[in-house]
């Protein structure tokens, strides 16, 4: 990961690519839409977190066979207004900087180059133990991690940084830092 080449990078307006309300937190994903991913554990979250926050915004960055069961899930918990499935994006770097927070929720990963570009562009990660993420993520410090799976934990950190700006700002600098 080039950490001087993503600190330089500008910063996307999620909110105007998107057609989000201006002021709303925005919890952002990027990955392929495959199996290991688990998507849809970010999904299932979802409603936890919209209740407790009820303007935040999911942004799915990525592409591949998962796309129609995570619409239908979308759909099904009537989430249509709060998380969007972006596509394949040749600016995800600048949309990532403009998240608030950044969320894995990944069965599976060797070292997981997403939350490494987050930590790049000083965003506080909530995040699967699984795989390498262990070893870039420092609980408590510059992020959270949670069981994979387990979604309700996965909403339970996201609403605890949404709702502290100053913790979120002290993570994500850390993170850059690490």
């Amino acid at each position: 990961v080039d950490v001087e080449r993503i600190v330089h990078l500008p910063t996307a307006n999620v909110h105007a690519a998107f057609y989000l309300p201006t002021h709303a937190p925005i919890v952002g994903n990027i990955g392929a839409l495959v199996p290991k991913k688990a998507q849809h554990h970010l999904v299932d979250a979802g409603p936890i977190v919209v209740r407790a926050v009820p303007d935040s915004r999911f942004v799915i960055c990525g592409d591949g066979e998962l796309r129609p069961a995570l619409e239908e899930q979308i759909k099904r918990k009537h989430l249509e207004r709060h998380v969007f499935l972006a596509g394949f994006r040749p600016d995800v770097l600048e949309l990532l900087k403009g998240f608030d927070v950044f969320a894995l929720s990944s069965l599976h990963e060797g070292l997981c180059t997403s939350v490494v570009d987050a930590m790049a562009a000083s965003k506080a990660a909530v995040a699967t133990r699984v795989g390498g993420v262990p070893e870039v993520v420092v609980d408590g410090e510059t992020g959270f991690l949670v069981a994979p799976r387990d979604h309700e934990a996965l909403a339970d950190r996201i609403i605890m940084l949404l709702k502290d700006d100053a913790r979120r700002a002290r993570m994500g600098e850390a993170a850059l830092k690490r």
